[in-house]
């Protein structure tokens, strides 16, 4: 997956992605900014036939008017978007289950979007809700290099990330402590006896990062040499099963997996039945979130649980201060434990 960046102007162009300017319009309609401004706020000094090519030419740049970033700090609509991955991913379905009932207890309604990991359908979800006047947005962001994270920094509108991070400084967030997920699974095999450990991480966005980073500290500690061959990146459009079996077949003998998340488990899980490996005897297996479905697994995974329903209250609480006024910067990261089950 390519990931934008701050300096990848071009690639934005190329997406639509890049903020369209009042001056842009202005330049597009061939007219001065002045008057590109009075036809966008309707003013009676422009004429009929001029501001009709004028919001034509904003329409099709996809210009939305600062106004409107305005209007969310000075008026109220009662109503906050939300973007996650995947509502039929059960882990956010939990975080947003806590974000709706903080915020329907303060009377505000929720217009919810997925990005299915796309960088282009999320900035199209959160520009839509700006065209919508939502009071803020709750986003999980695709890419640690976030131009959506940008955009909403540019346009004034208050936001907070959940679950995941961005690089940019001025974005708030809600998130688990990804790295002492990473370290606390690790440690947990290493535990048991484990240095052939297998990471089946995810890709791109900052909790792959975090975790990573935290394997790779736990077998440090332990005196174990990382071995790059054993952490494989999984992007969300491929299948973990090919990972998997490739990493297997290449003659690594790992004794344990750490996958990435529960739902990668499950095809990590197919993989090893196939193969006739056996959980834990053959190969201990160690995954993250700690969904309702995994004590029910033969064996029951040993998982790391994350309080999703938690962070998603507690990103409602946050944004619902932004939109209020308070300018606190807010990095709240709460704590990750370990659920031990049958599969270790």
């Amino acid at each position: 997956m390519k990931t934008l960046s701050r300096e990848n102007g071009r690639g934005k162009r190329e997406m639509g992605l890049a903020r369209v300017t009042i001056k842009d319009v202005a330049e597009a309609a061939g007219v001065g900014v002045s008057t590109a401004s009075r036809a966008l706020n309707n003013r009676r000094d422009v004429s009929e036939k001029t501001r009709r090519h004028v919001l034509a030419v904003a329409e099709r740049l996809g210009y939305v008017p600062n106004s409107l970033a305005r209007g969310l700090l000075l008026g109220k609509t009662k109503t906050i978007g939300v973007v996650v991955s995947s509502i039929l991913n059960p882990f956010y379905a939990a975080v947003v289950a806590g974000i709706e009932n903080r915020l329907s207890a303060n009377d505000y309604k929720t217009l919810l979007f997925n990005s299915d990991e796309h960088p282009e359908q999320e900035f199209a979800a959160v520009k839509m809700l700006m065209e919508q006047r939502v009071d803020g947005v709750i986003l999980a962001p695709v890419a640690a290099e976030s131009v959506t994270v940008e955009h909403l920094v540019d346009a004034g509108i208050p936001f907070v990330l959940v679950a995941r991070t961005a690089s940019h400084p001025m974005a708030d967030y809600v998130v688990c402590d990804d790295f002492a997920i990473g370290h606390l699974a690790t440690k947990a095999l290493i535990d048991k006896g484990h240095k052939r450990i297998l990471m089946v991480n995810s890709v791109g966005n900052s909790s792959a990062k975090l975790r990573w980073e935290g394997y790779r500290a736990a077998l440090e500690e332990a005196g174990i040499p990382y071995d790059e061959r054993l952490v494989r990146p999984v992007s969300p459009f491929e299948p973990v099963e090919n990972a998997v079996s490739e990493a297997l077949d290449e003659g690594l003998k790992p004794t344990a997996i750490f996958s990435f998340c529960d739902y990668m488990a499950l095809g990590i899980m197919k993989v090893l039945r196939e193969r006739r490996i056996r959980i834990p005897q053959d190969m201990a297996l160690i995954s993250c979130d700690n969904l309702d479905f995994t004590a029910l697994l033969d064996p029951p995974l040993t998982t790391i649980h994350i309080p999703k329903y938690e962070i998603g209250v507690e990103a409602a609480e946050a944004l619902l201060a932004k939109i209020e006024g308070d300018e606190e910067r807010r990095e709240r990261v709460v704590a990750p434990s370990l659920i031990e089950r049958g599969s270790v």
